[in-house]
């Protein structure tokens, strides 16, 4: 397994990038958020990787941490979920985001990820579920216990209709508590935190 590489970044595509280590260019594939975090060209990158074989192709991902690569290593065990998808989960979704979905059973917000139709959402749930109830349970999640997520299908899509994407969408919601939920409340909640962060 490669755990990590290490060396400078090359290059920077939509899909990736390319670190040169020991004259070697490998090409890397990154999900959206590993590569806005990259530091510009020329400089020194180390990010953690999975070497992917399947006959003969050999493809190379890297990932900003390794709870990022962990996520991914257990989004590809699951039935019919190769690394593509794998990776559009990633950048759709941080990977404390993606716990709370499957925890909380959030079929529609798996589904809203380009390439996971409803059978592959449904089998993500129940095969990551209980493996990632440990982490939920650090966040204060309780898996499979009420969690407002109409509510917050209800506001990610009223935010989505604004113009904002899945990611952000997600990202504005994270945190928010009341007495008594509302879609309201979540709107405003999240639509303060993206003012606060333009």
């Amino acid at each position: 397994m490669i755990d990590f590489v290490e060396g400078v970044l090359a290059e920077k595509s939509e899909e990736g990038a390319v670190v040169a280590v020991g004259g070697l260019g490998l090409t890397l594939f990154l999900s959206h958020p590993t590569l806005q975090s990259l530091p510009p060209k020329g400089n020194k990158v180390r990010l953690f990787g999975y070497l992917h074989v399947k006959e003969d192709l050999l493809q190379l991902y890297g990932f900003s941490d390794r709870r990022e690569r962990d996520i991914f290593l257990k989004l590809i065990a699951v039935t019919g979920i190769g690394p593509r998808v794998a990776l559009a989960v990633l950048s759709a979704y941080d990977p404390d985001a993606f716990v709370r979905i499957v925890a909380c059973e959030d079929l529609e917000a798996i589904t809203a990820v380009s390439g996971v139709g409803k059978k592959s959402g449904q089998r993500i749930i129940l095969e990551l579920k209980d493996k990632l109830a440990p982490l939920a349970g650090d966040l204060g999640v309780v898996v499979g216990g009420p969690d407002g997520s109409d509510l917050a299908r209800e506001a990610r899509e009223a935010l989505k209709g604004l113009g904002y994407s899945v990611r952000e969408a997600n990202h504005a919601l994270e945190g928010y508590a009341a007495d008594e939920p509302s879609v309201e409340g979540m709107i405003k909640y999240a639509l303060k935190r993206l003012g606060g962060s333009g």
